[in-house]
């Protein structure tokens, strides 16, 4: 039965391998996305365009200034920047055919003298442009201004510029080349020899847009996204295979597990080999539950089976009887009460087995997690035992743990000490100080001893030497449950005359 989909889940349900490669490819893609997201495309190639046009203003301040300098005056002054106009066209002319960029020279009145366009000079006064004006103060004049849009865009094959905005760069005119950019500008007044500004030259360009300038890359970007894509994918089919091979072993054995295998642990754990941490750490702890599960699911056969021979006993005599009493009309009264008294018996017997089992069921469950002073422990027993000598450690520790449930051991550990060696055996319970070992306690009597043969079933369930005496096998074990539960051991130390049953007990952390 497949789970309901969780409603607030917008997510679609996609296997890891698809997951990871689409999350490889966003990868890929993010800088590509960052470069033109965030204008820093845009920014390195207006950059660049002003680099351009820097460096073109800077040949062509150059060049006016040495054309100038040898152009033939018609008296004894030198000729002006307004007088090479016309020697000054073509060549601008051919400039912006080879570059796309607008060229024009002013004068120092901010006229046009010459321009890429061929325009009239008398229709171009530039002494409104800050551009311009900064040029003519002797500063390198730049701006960005908006470009008017057109309907229609020019292709990406084009080599016409599309961006939205149009880069402006002016420059001064020296009238003695290889002057410096940043000397005032001259007047009448100025000393014989130094430079004076006679004019600006003003470029302007569009920048390329971004998906323009990706176009004209793309023969061989087209070359590296292609190996970088085969790369990628490459790339997320091996960590899909990776991560999944193991998630599938796991999904796998818990598949056979859920039909009734127990035999997958040893796959789960050759599973935990997986060079992914995460996938590592979920095969250990599945193998570990596998384990925990197929334990449970064998103490629990176990369980049932000893469950049921020790209540067919009593159930066959109780059947056994009720129809002996319902066949037999003419009983004797003594023959009655005597079958009558035995199954009471086993009906008190079948009430301890049912205490028993249920007190061994509260002893799976956890036990609370209190902290239980062993000494506190200890000094309660002379109230319920009084004949018992109690010897607390010292120093004393506490453990985690139920304080009802380390009780019920003491309980269970003296009371089988008098049922199997009479009412006359001396018990004493002594503390253990804390040591390597933990803490704990030991039940000391002086009785015949546990046989040999009996050593290493003492604590199973429903083994008893007692049955006679109502005896039901689940008082040892259910102390050797309680004592696991708590993280502890028990051990068995008898000889004749003297049997010890110690217990050992983690020491909680302060």
């Amino acid at each position: 039965m497949t789970p309901d989909r969780p409603k607030h889940n917008l997510l679609p349900e996609l296997s890891l391998r698809t997951w990871l490669l689409g999350s490889h490819l966003l990868v890929l893609l993010l800088p590509l996305l960052a470069l033109v997201g965030t204008g820093a495309l845009a920014m390195d190639l207006r950059r660049q365009t002003r680099v351009d046009l820097e460096h073109q203003a800077d040949v062509l301040t150059v060049l006016a200034a040495e054309m100038l300098a040898a152009a033939p005056a018609e008296s004894a002054e030198s000729a002006e920047l307004s007088e090479l106009g016309q020697r000054f066209d073509p060549l601008l002319i051919d400039i912006g055919a080879r570059t796309l960029a607008s060229v024009r020279i002013v004068n120092t009145d901010a006229q046009v003298v010459a321009s890429s366009a061929g325009d009239q000079l008398d229709e171009f006064d530039m002494s409104h442009d800050e551009v311009v004006v900064a040029a003519l103060r002797g500063r390198t004049g730049v701006a960005t201004r908006d470009r008017e849009r057109s309907t229609e865009r020019q292709p990406l094959s084009s080599p016409s510029r599309r961006a939205r905005v149009r880069l402006f760069i002016a420059k001064p005119i020296y009238s003695s080349p290889g002057s410096s950019p940043g000397s005032s500008p001259g007047s009448a007044a100025a000393e014989p020899g130094e430079p004076e500004i006679i004019g600006a030259v003003l470029l302007s360009r569009t920048p390329r847009e971004e998906l323009q300038a990706l176009y004209h890359m793309s023969p061989r970007l087209i070359w590296g996204l292609l190996f970088a894509l085969l790369t990628t994918i490459a790339l997320a089919v091996f960590a899909g295979r990776l991560a999944t091979r193991s998630l599938e072993s796991l999904a796998d054995a818990a598949r056979r597990i859920t039909h009734g295998s127990g035999s997958e642990g040893a796959k789960l754990l050759r599973s935990a080999g997986s060079h992914v941490d995460e996938v590592r750490a979920l095969a250990t702890a599945t193998a570990a539950m596998a384990e925990q599960l197929q334990s449970r699911v064998e103490y629990i056969n176990e369980f049932a089976g000893n469950v049921a021979h020790e209540f067919r006993t009593p159930i066959a005599t109780l059947r056994g009887t009720a129809e002996l009493l319902r066949d037999d009309e003419d009983m004797a009264p003594a023959q009655r009460k005597r079958f009558l008294d035995n199954a009471l018996d086993e009906l008190e017997r079948l009430e301890r087995l049912v205490d028993g089992l249920l007190a061994l069921a509260r002893a799976e469950q956890p036990h609370g997690g209190g902290k239980v002073v062993l000494a506190d422990l200890l000094a309660a027993l002379p109230e319920r035992w009084p004949e018992v000598r109690v010897t607390s450690p010292q120093p004393s520790a506490a453990v985690e743990g139920s304080a009802t449930q380390l009780a019920t051991v003491l309980d269970n550990l003296i009371d089988n000490a008098y049922a199997h060696a009479g009412p006359e055996v001396e018990v004493e319970v002594v503390g253990l100080a804390p040591g390597p070992e933990g803490t704990g306690f030991e039940v000391i009597d002086n009785g015949p001893g546990v046989s040999a043969a009996n050593r290493t079933q003492i604590f199973d369930r429903f083994f008893t030497t007692n049955r006679e005496q109502g005896g039901t096998g689940l008082g040892l074990a259910l102390v050797r449950r309680i004592v696991e539960t708590h993280g502890g051991t028990i051990e068995l130390d008898s000889a004749t005359g003297r049997t010890c049953m110690r217990v050992w007990l983690p020491v909680a952390d302060d």
